[in-house]
């Protein structure tokens, strides 16, 4: 699947807010901004070049992501249940942008 770092990431996002949104009924500024920052990741991955002299950029586009949604959290008041699930989730889907293949389909 020639979109699938890019779809994880995506759902990741979507994960990521829906976590926010669980833990204590309610999503606060700084959920928000987790959710935002994710969002920004997914479009880098889905922007970043899908050639093989950029072999990691994807990969390290999302664990930029996970850090700064960490970062973000640690910097306001600590970090939450709710922000760490967050930011849990997110750096999961680094690991995933990177272990999942991002191959165009051979299907004639």
């Amino acid at each position: 699947m020639t979109y699938a770092k890019s779809l994880l990431a995506v759902v990741v996002t979507v994960i990521a807010g829906i976590v926010a949104a669980m833990t204590d009924n309610v999503v606060t500024n700084v959920e928000w901004i987790n959710i935002g920052i994710a969002a920004a990741g997914a479009l880098a991955v889905f922007a970043a070049p899908n050639v093989p002299g950029a072999r990691y950029t994807k990969a390290i586009l999302a664990v930029i992501t996970a850090v700064l949604v960490f970062f973000a959290s640690a910097v306001t008041d600590g970090i939450s249940t709710s922000e760490l699930l967050q930011a849990l989730v997110v750096a999961a889907g680094a690991i995933g942008v990177y272990a999942v293949p991002n191959r165009p389909s051979t299907t004639v």
